[in-house]
């Protein structure tokens, strides 16, 4: 009789776990967005409103609390266009992540440089100190990889993904903080470019170069990514 219990309560055990492993494995829906940071910056002198992203790949890597750890990419051999915005979701980076408690949960991507057109552009407006406007487009044209340590919005240390709770990851590139670095004196002495009819501070790799190359330095940092419902 004793066997009997035994036998029984191991079927239940081997029942039980393998169930919770099903489980684990069960996807959660996490949809995907960019944005950049659009507050004016503290001097009131430089705001960003538009830009995109062209991505060569895009991946997420991470460690639960219970199942294996998971790891997923996409690649997009053309380049994908992403539009900032504040609203929008991105169909193709629409993740099915295993559902579960994450410790850490990264997003990693990587611009596209192969149409020899700009990987990264935000536009926006500075405001001089004698009050004159002019529109800022900054071009980085070059290969980059970004790398971000996920982070529930809440604060809490723990990312909890759910099958029966759609998640959305939301991504936000700082241009204030690229530019923060850029001095009155270097604003007052860049060159204006005609851009279909208006004078513009064009920021790349051949126009005002001094401030490219100090930005440039800048665009993989505070870069961030939070998880939430």
């Amino acid at each position: 009789m004793k066997n009997y219990y035994y036998i029984g309560l191991l079927t239940v055990l081997i029942g039980f776990s393998s169930c919770k492993k099903s489980e684990l494995k069960k996807p959660a829906d996490v949809s995907v967005q960019m944005d950049i940071n659009r507050q004016t910056s503290t001097q009131g002198h430089l705001v960003f409103d538009s830009g995109f992203i062209r991505l060569a790949s895009f991946s997420a890597e991470g460690t639960r609390q219970e199942g294996a750890p998971v790891e997923m990419e996409k690649t997009f051999s053309g380049g994908l266009v992403v539009n900032f915005s504040p609203t929008d979701f991105i169909s193709e980076l629409f993740l099915d992540i295993p559902q579960g408690n994450y410790t850490n949960l990264d997003i990693e991507f990587e611009t596209y440089d192969g149409a020899d057109l700009p990987t990264i552009q935000v536009q926006g407006t500075y405001t001089s100190q004698s009050s004159q406007s002019f529109p800022v487009v900054f071009e980085f044209e070059s290969s980059e990889t970004f790398s971000i340590n996920g982070e529930s919005e809440t604060g809490d240390p723990i990312i909890v993904l759910d099958k029966n709770i759609p998640a959305t990851a939301f991504i936000r590139f700082d241009p204030q903080y690229w530019f923060d670095i850029v001095t009155t004196s270097m604003w007052n002495n860049a060159d204006l470019i005609n851009i279909s009819g208006t004078m513009t501070i064009l920021i790349n790799d051949s126009e005002n170069g001094a401030i490219y190359d100090i930005v440039v330095d800048r665009i993989d940092d505070t870069t961030e990514a939070t998880f939430g419902n």
